[in-house]
């Protein structure tokens, strides 16, 4: 079969995905592997362009290993590295060791990687050491190139875009669900992704996390200071049948995909007049970004950030309502996007970690009132010097929506 693919179906060239094979050989080397096994969509996609169904192997001298089950001529189309068919997983292990020395240590992403796979590669690939290369893997994936910076850029842009329309769309009466269904429509036009990843989470990452007063405050499962009611037990988190109001925090946490790569924002609205508390809560949460950005510069430490953030919100006064209520608050004060969230790097409490160039954060800054959640979230990428670059253009300001107008 010929595989002519449309303008809008971009591959990623052969000169993206060479110097990515070099850091992952690299990465190898340096913690004593023969290889690694990638299995995971994304990974897979990350190392060969393509995330059909099978894996890849990269090792730490010599070409990648590419074997593909479903659909091997697709990816073959996909994919600049050559790419193998296999039937399964017992035939991918008979291609894994011919390629490695019988005693090589292999790396394994062990976070993504389902029990069952794993104890089936025991089995197969007998004579080589099976090892967790989790950590170095994701902090591989936390450095950006520009590839991944291009596409993310496009996504934030994109994103302010939408943000920019809302206060034409946001009525009282309107429920949580339709602002995101509408917000979704409007992605998905500019060509954002339906899906959104993050690793390893509880809940697969959804892109209208939109709460709206008191209720919106409400804790639930995902890792945030606050999540709402959600729809139904089945997903306890996120945009309800909640009717916005006048005078009530709207915040708007939104995700757009843009060929696989994510900037993650958030931004607060108010109909009619913001009251005083919540209009202090987001004068705080931007003298925080501003520290943030400015402060997430190479060789910063994690840690040492996150307790920046904690110093401002003293200084005004809001450290119980910062990232969420006693109790119920988050340990991180920004988390990895990209190809996915709840990932390395994070600004993160007690965390020793150094800031790299190159890294992208997306900036979780959060409060909660009495009145409704308040947020203000942009995602950053560290440059060589200066402040972080901000690829969310979506002014960092709490908006007002006059109830005349809406």
């Amino acid at each position: 079969m010929s595989w002519d693919f449309p303008s809008w179906y971009r591959l990623t060239p052969k000169e993206v995905l060479a110097p990515r094979r070099e850091r992952i050989a690299a990465m190898c080397a340096e913690q004593g592997l023969g290889g690694i096994v990638l299995s995971d969509a994304y990974d897979v996609f990350y190392a060969s362009g393509t995330s059909q169904q099978g894996l890849v192997m990269i090792p730490a001298k010599g070409e990648p290993l590419v074997l593909m089950r479903r659909h091997f001529e697709r990816a073959a189309a996909e994919s600049p590295w050559p790419v193998t068919p296999i039937s399964g997983l017992t035939q991918a292990a008979d291609f894994l060791l011919a390629a490695l020395p019988s005693v090589s240590r292999l790396g394994l992403t062990l976070d993504v990687m389902p029990a069952v796979d794993y104890l089936g590669w025991q089995r197969r690939l007998p004579g080589l050491e099976l090892t967790d290369a989790t950590k170095p893997w994701l902090g591989l994936k936390a450095v950006k190139d520009a590839w991944e910076l291009e596409r993310m850029t496009q996504a934030g842009k994109l994103a302010a875009g939408i943000y920019a329309a809302l206060p034409g769309l946001i009525k009282p009466g309107m429920s949580e669900t339709e602002l995101a269904g509408e917000m979704q429509r409007m992605a998905m036009a500019v060509g954002s992704i339906d899906y959104l990843r993050s690793r390893h989470a509880y809940h697969q990452t959804y892109s209208w996390h939109i709460a709206s007063g008191p209720e919106g405050n409400l804790p639930s499962a995902m890792d945030a200071p606050f999540n709402g009611w959600g729809l139904s037990p089945a997903f306890p988190l996120g945009a309800s049948h909640r009717r916005l109001k006048a005078g009530e925090p709207i915040n708007v946490d939104f995700g757009l995909s843009i060929e696989g790569y994510q900037t993650d924002q958030t931004r607060t609205f108010v109909l009619g007049k913001a009251p005083e508390e919540v209009r202090r809560a987001h004068a705080c949460l931007e003298e925080i970004e501003t520290a943030l950005i400015q402060g997430l510069t190479p060789g910063a430490v994690s840690g040492q950030l996150y307790d920046l953030s904690l110093e401002i919100a003293a200084r005004w006064g809001l450290s119980d309502s910062y990232l969420g209520r006693p109790g119920h608050k988050i340990r991180f004060a920004a988390h990895g996007v990209g190809q996915e969230l709840g990932c390395p790097p994070y600004i993160l409490e007690n965390s020793q970690a150094v800031v790299r160039v190159g890294e992208t954060y997306a900036l979780e800054l959060k409060m909660v009132t009495s009145l409704g959640p308040v947020g203000l979230e942009s995602s950053v990428a560290v440059r060589p010097s200066g402040p972080a670059l901000n690829l969310t253009p979506a002014p960092s300001v709490l908006t007002e929506i006059p109830l005349e107008a809406s």
